[in-house]
């Protein structure tokens, strides 16, 4: 059975547009399936479904992170963290930056840039695998 979805301007919410999509997509969504959902999401299917709620349903997103004293804290503690006392991986035979990128696989590749507009990465052969070592970050 197939859910329409209502058009705009036809009063219908956006909440009951939702309802009728994951009744298409998804029928008999149950908290048992929701489940099986979330494990089956990657990090950035979480990061990006997670980043969705706290603009859609702030309060929400709030009371998912409140229901834990101690991930409130870690969370925290995390922020309060200076990025630039974190040490960084690069190359131990080179000294370039190496680093694993999901869409190459699980391995560590040379790369340069610095994932910014101005300074997009960009990976290349550097004609050696990687040695990884850690190193201060900003130590490049």
């Amino acid at each position: 059975m197939t859910t329409k979805i209502p058009q705009q301007g036809t009063g219908a919410t956006y909440e009951a547009q939702l309802a009728a999509r994951a009744g298409e997509l998804l029928p008999g969504l149950d908290l048992e399936t929701r489940l099986e959902l979330l494990g089956a999401m990657d990090p950035d299917d979480m990061s990006t479904s997670l980043a969705w709620l706290a603009g859609y349903a702030p309060a929400l997103f709030d009371a998912a992170i409140l229901r834990d004293r101690q991930l409130v804290a870690r969370l925290k503690g995390r922020l309060d963290q200076d990025p630039a006392a974190e040490d960084e991986p690069y190359c131990g035979t080179c000294g370039a930056a190496v680093g694993i990128f999901i869409s190459h696989r699980d391995a560590w590749l040379h790369y340069t840039g610095e994932g910014t507009a101005a300074s997009p990465v960009e990976l290349y052969d550097a004609g050696h695998a990687p040695e990884v070592a850690w190193r201060p970050a900003g130590a490049r």
